[in-house]
């Protein structure tokens, strides 16, 4: 199912977190990883110096760019090096490159090229989020075509998958995507519906396609806000990971009523895999 996985690292702790999770999730399913350390173009421009240069009247920094540059090249290749020695630690058969560009346009085209992207929840400012995912892997998750797995922990849990369905088309293809994990990893599937004048619907049109394959499913139904259930779910079974559909409504929804994507990646006490 899964051959080859993109790993972004940036050498932030939550980066660690994302590789970490990655090496082992290649270690079980015999996969290959590619890892990617972006330069970010935007801070190649220096509008900010050049403007702070000019009211205080002095001259520009010499060579404000190369200088900028050489910098961030070298910190990424510290953090891709970094990358290859877990990896050989690990027997994982690793590439890396770097490339300076727009940080979540060249993960998601990097991304075309393999099965899966996991990135660590947060990134290098994670310190100032809180815990929050930063907006390059929000723009990542919104944007690839192929599943993303965003964690906050290290570790690779089998016991339990929670796969929330809400009968998006996201939301079917994440039950696919489920129902072949629960099968490679012989874990228990929970399917969660939350609420909603459907409810009943989803949770029989899931259960139509699940008793098709041989995969232990126990079937929920929630009220409440979906982010919130969903997360509180996760929490009370101790689930080692949530699988859902990425952005499954309108933007004018999301803008409105909030995203029950986001809301899960922030807090989901596990990680979070997104398909769209």
């Amino acid at each position: 199912m899964i051959r080859r996985i993109l790993v972004p690292t940036d050498g932030s702790e939550a980066a660690r977190w994302g590789a970490d999770y990655a090496i082992a999730l290649a270690s079980r399913h015999g996969a290959a990883l590619v890892g990617l350390h972006v330069v970010d173009v935007k801070l190649l421009e220096g509008p900010f110096l050049r403007d702070l240069s000019a009211s205080l009247g002095a001259a520009p920094y010499v060579n404000y760019q190369g200088n900028i540059l050489s910098l961030l090249e070298d910190r990424g290749r510290e953090a891709l090096d970094a990358l290859l020695e877990a990896c050989r630690e690990a027997g994982v058969a690793c590439d890396t490159t770097q490339v300076t560009g727009v940080v979540h346009r060249v993960i998601v085209e990097a991304g075309e090229l393999t099965d899966l992207i996991v990135m660590g929840r947060g990134g290098e400012h994670s310190e100032w989020l809180e815990g929050f995912i930063g907006t390059t892997t929000e723009a990542v998750v919104r944007r690839a075509a192929q599943p993303v797995l965003v964690t906050g922990t290290a570790i690779l849990g089998r016991d339990l998958t929670v796969l929330a369905y809400d009968g998006t088309p996201h939301a079917r293809r994440a039950m696919k995507v489920a129902t072949a994990v629960a099968e490679h990893w012989n874990m228990p599937l929970h399917l969660l519906v939350v609420g909603g004048e459907d409810a009943h619907q989803f949770l029989e049109e899931a259960r139509e396609y699940l008793q098709t394959h041989e995969i232990t499913v126990e079937y929920i139904l929630r009220e409440g806000d979906p982010g919130e259930s969903i997360v509180s779910y996760a929490a009370e079974t101790d689930a080692d990971l949530v699988i859902m559909g990425a952005f499954g409504h309108s933007k004018v929804r999301e803008l409105v009523l909030g995203s029950t994507t986001s809301y899960v990646l922030n807090h989901s006490p596990c990680p979070v895999l997104l398909t769209r």
